[in-house]
């Protein structure tokens, strides 16, 4: 007799269906209590790993000035529109997205101009002097906004919204903005500064905070993680030699056979399926921003952890359907 087994394959034949995956748990469990006849209270959500505050995380930037007595130096460079800028009132409350941008525009245009050819030795040197103190704080303008950017944080919080059972929104949109940044983060590891300010940092948080995805992929986790150790404590309380005395057929076993390839295969374990694949493809990325900063730890523990513990109890919920399709006359198949 075959089974569904992991690991988890796509599904060709999917159940009409508007609910979310923790909607479709729910009511798979709901289904096997009731025909399993089981009463089972619900254990509530636990709580994430907790992130440190903003407040916490964000570094000063060392305030550095341009004494220039001779204007021409910051005109040449085309430095004086920036440092106008910056001492706009807009440019004093810059986000720390906004104060990255700025940073990496003063780099790449103090480089062009370091570049040409100076006959003033001592203006030169004020200028070197500029850009090797901003090339040492870079660093922190970049940590700051990976840490306290609000559409960032929104993210690492997580949301209380799932995700849906199928081609979820804003998947490849969030690949592709957490791409970009990763790709900002190894041109200020190059110091190639012309590149990096290239990126519109800006455009890639907007399309993180319109999908919101990765905050729900972390909540999408947490619940099927919980869902599926409740579905566990409910199924093993029941032995499998139990539901077929002498291997004989009856309707609950029919019921059961019809749960387990309308609800399991063709919900749960399409849903526990496409959040492998988001997660695979997502966390990289997400690790490799966060992998030397303070929120590495939890951030860790919220995705990658809870994923593993979600395919450690849907392997062990899988297991009982195949003591169960072992003992009593099921007959489960894998959907073709």
């Amino acid at each position: 007799m075959k089974l569904w087994l992991l690991p988890l394959l796509l599904i060709s034949l999917i159940a009409c269906s508007d609910n979310n995956g923790t909607k479709a748990l729910q009511n798979y469990q709901q289904r096997l209590k009731r025909v399993l006849d089981i009463s089972q209270k619900d254990t509530a959500l636990p709580d994430a790993a907790p992130l440190a505050a903003q407040r916490d995380l964000k570094q000063p930037l060392p305030d550095l000035r341009l004494d220039l007595t001779d204007a021409y130096a910051t005109r040449r460079c085309s430095l004086d529109t920036l440092i106008g800028e910056r001492n706009s009132s807009l440019g004093k409350v810059y986000s720390a997205s906004k104060q990255l941008s700025y940073e990496l525009r003063f780099l790449s245009q103090l480089q062009r101009c370091l570049e040409q050819s100076w006959d003033d030795t001592t203006l030169l040197n004020q200028l070197q002097q500029v850009y090797q103190q901003k090339q040492l704080s870079i660093d922190i303008a970049f940590n700051n906004m990976l840490l306290t950017d609000d559409t960032l944080r929104k993210e690492l919080l997580g949301k209380r919204e799932a995700l849906p059972l199928k081609a979820a929104p804003g998947f490849s949109e969030t690949w592709q903005a957490l791409t970009e940044l990763n790709q900002l983060q190894q041109f200020i590891a190059q110091q190639n500064w012309q590149a990096a300010s290239q990126i519109d940092i800006e455009q890639q948080l907007q399309l993180l905070y319109r999908y919101n995805f990765i905050g729900r992929l972390q909540y999408s986790l947490r619940t099927a993680s919980h869902q599926l150790a409740q579905l566990n404590q409910l199924t093993e309380a029941v032995a499998p030699t139990a539901l077929c005395p002498q291997q004989r057929d009856s309707e609950q076993l029919q019921i059961l056979a019809n749960i387990f390839s309308k609800y399991f295969v063709t919900e749960v374990q399409l849903y526990t399926s496409e959040l492998s694949r988001y997660q695979q493809q997502l966390w990289p990325l997400l690790q490799q921003l966060y992998h030397d900063t303070e929120l590495n730890t939890p951030l860790t523990l919220r995705f990658e952890t809870t994923y593993l513990d979600m395919r450690t109890k849907l392997s062990s919920h899988v297991k009982w359907w195949q003591a169960l399709n072992r003992q009593c006359p099921l007959n489960l198949t894998a959907q073709q």
